[in-house]
């Protein structure tokens, strides 16, 4: 395993203890093994460029759910106002 699916794992891991195991689009569980991470802010080019990828990949941009329209729902992508307060939570908690 590489460093890059190791980094993933640990944060799957992670989400999945935070979530309770739950995926937070349907409410039912969700494997570690099975599930993906979500971005919450995507990872569109426009959305790296603007606040770069520390932001983007950032844990706490992230959520452990199902494939496909479980992903989908967690997407702030249409939230233009949602994407800037998350991306400033982020950066604030970079700043500890």
């Amino acid at each position: 395993m590489n460093r890059k699916s190791l980094t993933i794992w640990e944060t799957k891991l992670e989400k999945h203890y935070e979530q309770n195991g739950i995926c937070p689009s349907c409410g039912e569980p969700v494997s570690v093994t099975e599930g993906e991470l979500a971005h919450l802010i995507p990872q569109r080019k426009w959305c790296l460029a603007k606040w770069g990828p520390k932001v983007i990949h950032h844990r706490m941009n992230v959520a452990l759910t199902h494939h496909g329209a479980c992903n989908d729902k967690v997407s702030l992508g249409n939230h233009p106002l949602e994407m800037e307060k998350l991306a400033e939570r982020i950066r604030k908690e970079r700043e500890k």
